[in-house]
């Protein structure tokens, strides 16, 4: 039904962002999301470098992963690029655990203002994507 509705291949994206997690493991997957289909060329945005060149070395396989998924040849191509994810719920990942963080002391600092302001800084610090 839906291949006579889409004669342009529009919900392929669609498809293809709903078999994603499957198809690349829940590793990848969380640093991973698809982007964008063009001319069969699925555009993937991915958390850092190191991630990039993981996902090319293993392109055929992941390839291969998605023909058998899809059943068809909708996604000829994959191209990883860097950026950042959206903070998007994704239910079926598992939350990551992380280790408990110390505080820490800041010797010589006697205004109160500045203390709350230092540890915010260093508190912002503790969040941040690394």
């Amino acid at each position: 039904m839906l291949s006579r509705l889409d004669s342009k291949g529009s919900f392929e994206i669609v498809r293809l962002i709903r078999v994603w997690p499957e198809v690349v493991g829940e590793a990848i997957a969380r640093r991973t999301e698809v982007s964008g289909l063009k001319f069969h060329t699925a555009v993937v945005k991915v958390s850092g470098a190191m991630w990039i060149q993981e996902l090319n070395l293993m392109k055929p396989q992941i390839l291969g992963r998605l023909r058998e998924a899809l059943a068809n040849d909708a996604v000829r191509e994959l191209r990883f690029v860097q950026g950042r994810l959206s903070r998007r719920e994704r239910s079926k990942l598992k939350p990551v655990a992380r280790n408990r963080r110390l505080a820490i002391d800041l010797p010589g600092v006697t205004d109160p203002e500045l203390r709350r302001a230092f540890a915010s800084l260093i508190e912002a610090w503790g969040r941040s994507p690394r």
